[in-house]
């Protein structure tokens, strides 16, 4: 993993407007970058020194500030891990690896997340449940999950489920998310699509799993919630789990909590026509994604909202650098702006784009209680 310096995490304070409520937040734009004054062996992967990533995106933060995501360089897109004023680039060891993203990280420094398989040699194909399974450029299965901890990176695989039939089901692919202080994983499991082979799944420390599948364990009445996605869970076992799915029907993006085995479908604001959650931290704040009715369709507001029914803290992402924000000028708000992750401190991090359909960059937004 290279390692880069990078500048202190400073900026203007805005302001940002709930509903009923608002709160100071400094906004800080991130893009993963190499100095030109630095050795060419000291940049990030896919960087020489004087450039910058194409896209950055912050996914996850724990509590002594440490940030997971993703940048693009040369093409690819590689993780990166932001420590004490230093980027190192996560990129899972596999030949021809096409993508790498990290999306949680732990106080201890475990991180979670994604790769991209190349496709297996074709004339000699390794079984569905071996972590080379890619059949296809397209199929899902060849998303598979990560741990990564002190240089080692270990796949994740969902174990095999039976059905009411007493059939055996494989499961090849997967998305690790978050992990918890005590080492729970949240994320989700699929087969060889994202929509109605995907549930979250929960991998804990103990070795034990439960998804959202039918009988799956994670619901206190057994039923199933296809295309869903847990993206955090509190510590302590997981009283609270937070996330999103397609609601059946509607074919509508929502939110969800699980409380003790209890599923809750949850709306950023009462006219949110899409809501997804991204993030829970351990003194239950979510965060998360929203379109408003009357949004475009591409358009999407971050929040920040507590589990005691307080209405929303909307994030909107606004340049308050004097030399601007990925080349758009002071002042400028984001098309488009998404939490993705919160740390007991209420810090949170995740990406914005100026412009519709504009290229990702990162952001950390400091809520005025901690500066």
């Amino acid at each position: 993993m290279n390692r880069i310096s990078v500048v202190s995490l400073l900026s203007s304070a805005v302001m940002l407007a709930g509903p009923a409520f608002a709160q100071e937040y400094t906004f800080v734009p991130l893009d993963v970058r190499c100095p030109a004054a630095a050795a060419a062996t000291d940049c990030p992967a896919g960087l020489a020194p004087g450039g910058v990533a194409t896209q950055t995106g912050a996914r996850g933060i724990n509590p002594h500030g440490d940030i997971v995501g993703f940048y693009v360089a040369g093409g690819k897109q590689r993780g990166f891990l932001l420590s004490d004023g230093q980027f190192s680039t996560l990129e899972f060891p596999v030949s021809g690896v096409r993508s790498t993203l990290a999306n949680g990280i732990n106080p201890r420094g475990e991180i979670v997340g994604s790769y991209v398989l190349p496709v297996h040699d074709l004339s000699h194909p390794p079984s569905e449940d071996s972590p080379l399974y890619c059949p296809a450029a397209t199929d899902a299965a060849c998303t598979k999950a990560f741990h990564y901890y002190r240089g080692k990176f270990t796949t994740l695989r969902f174990p095999n489920t039976v059905d009411e039939f007493g059939v055996e089901h494989v499961h090849p692919g997967a998305i690790a998310q978050r992990i918890t202080p005590d080492g729970d994983i949240y994320g989700c499991v699929h087969d060889h699509d994202l929509m109605s082979s995907m549930f979250g799944a929960v991998w804990t420390r103990s070795g034990a799993a439960f998804s959202l599948m039918a009988n799956g364990g994670q619901l206190t009445d057994g039923m199933a919630v296809p295309m869903s996605m847990n993206n955090g869970g509190t510590p302590g076992g997981g009283h609270v789990v937070a996330g999103l799915f397609t609601e059946m029907g509607t074919n509508r993006g929502r939110g969800y909590v699980v409380r003790d085995g209890m599923f809750e479908p949850w709306d950023a604001t009462p006219t949110a026509t899409v809501t997804a959650i991204w993030d829970v931290s351990p003194n239950q704040h979510l965060v998360g994604v929203y379109r408003e009715v009357g949004d475009p369709s591409t358009k999407r507001h971050g929040f920040v909202q507590r589990l005691d029914g307080a209405p929303a803290i909307t994030l909107d992402f606004a340049c308050e650098e004097a030399a601007g924000c990925a080349g758009a000028p002071l002042g400028t708000v984001a098309f488009f702006t998404a939490a993705f992750g919160i740390n007991a401190d209420g810090i949170v991090v995740g990406q914005y784009a100026i412009t519709n359909g504009g290229l990702a960059h990162a952001f950390v937004a400091i809520p005025a209680s901690v500066e």
